[in-house]
């Protein structure tokens, strides 16, 4: 037995006789595994963590979905770069997200939070019993998703792990990307903020076919030049002219509307086939959803739809609605 093994194995048999913690880490100069280089730091039982009380939180990893998977899985779980961070102040937390790719720049958001956000954090990595990754750390030289988390505790107590490379990622009975993605995204829209995953470029509204020949058209769209605008076109009637609004809006409009939504929720609503309804005489509604990634949603709702899918509908209506109300108007004078 080699003389390092001998001594790693006298330290674990002393640390149970006096009933201490015993960790030890590999040596860094050995190669396993085809050339992953482990230098993880094992702990001799199961680490706990006493405090439920987070002081900080970051996240960092490439993520990347098969191209197999159903477009719902790659619309809620978008390949990229992430960096999720939770700091605890004096009037809550500041949360930090951000996304980016190789073809679309970062895409970030910096705002305050109420402090029960780091205690729900805590009760995520408690329910997952993420602590058990703490020490993980590996390096492959072949290409993959990297990873680094520190978790730091009021108590001082910490959870730490990282690797780099080629299949590297910590035990996924502890550790699975999509549980953050997922906290930190309803997390962000639940203060207006959508920023993980491919931005919104357009969404639209148009109703027609209830009252004979009314006409309802809005949509906000990011133009080549970078600038949002919101249109409007609306008729009474067949014989009437469109009457069209139009306004220059602030960029951030697109992302309040992408915040009102779970993207995975839109495709599953968008793709699923729901039962025909036939309706006379009654509105049809469309609302459709284009993403810088060159994915698109559109919902029915001459379709037996779910609820919550008409409430999101009812939703962009209000909102386009509300932000344009004041718009100019101007008659095209055209019928449709």
């Amino acid at each position: 037995m080699k003389t390092w093994a001998i001594g790693v194995l006298a330290a674990a048999l002393f640390g149970a006789v006096v009933g201490t913690p015993v960790c030890f880490a590999a040596d860094e100069d050995v190669e396993v595994d085809g050339g992953t280089r482990d230098t993880s730091v094992r702990h001799a039982s199961p680490v706990v963590i006493s405090s439920t009380e987070i002081s900080s939180f970051r996240l960092r990893f490439e993520y990347s979905r098969d191209y197999n998977d159903e477009d719902e899985l790659r619309g809620r779980y978008p390949s990229g770069w992430y960096d999720l961070r939770l700091e605890k102040n004096e009037n809550g937390a500041n949360c930090h997200l951000e996304y980016w790719t190789r073809s679309e720049p970062s895409r970030k958001a910096d705002f305050p939070v109420n402090g029960d956000a780091l205690a729900r954090l805590d009760a995520l990595l408690k329910e997952h019993d993420v602590a058990q990754i703490d020490g993980h750390s590996l390096y492959n030289s072949a290409l993959g998703d990297d990873m680094s988390m520190e978790v730091r505790y009021e108590s001082g107590e910490t959870i730490r792990a990282d690797g780099q490379g080629g299949g590297v990622k910590p035990d996924p009975q502890y550790y699975q990307e999509e549980w953050f993605i997922d906290f930190f995204r309803a997390l962000g829209r639940e203060y207006g903020h959508d920023v993980l995953g491919p931005a919104l470029r357009r969404c639209s509204y148009s109703c027609g076919g209830g009252k004979p020949g009314a006409y309802l058209g809005m949509d906000i769209s990011m133009q080549k030049d970078g600038a949002v605008i919101a249109e409007m076109d609306s008729r009474d009637r067949y014989d009437a002219p469109t009457v069209h609004r139009e306004i220059v809006v602030p960029k951030e409009k697109l992302g309040e509307i992408a915040a009102m939504f779970d993207r995975g929720e839109l495709f599953h609503w968008a793709k699923t086939k729901w039962n025909k309804i036939d309706v006379l005489d009654g509105d049809t509604v469309e609302v459709s959803f284009d993403y810088a990634d060159g994915n698109y949603a559109s919902l029915y709702d001459d379709n037996e739809m779910p609820k919550e899918a008409l409430e999101a509908m009812a939703k962009v209506r209000a909102f386009l609605g509300e932000l344009l109300k004041d718009a100019p108007q101007a008659n095209k004078g055209d019928t449709r």
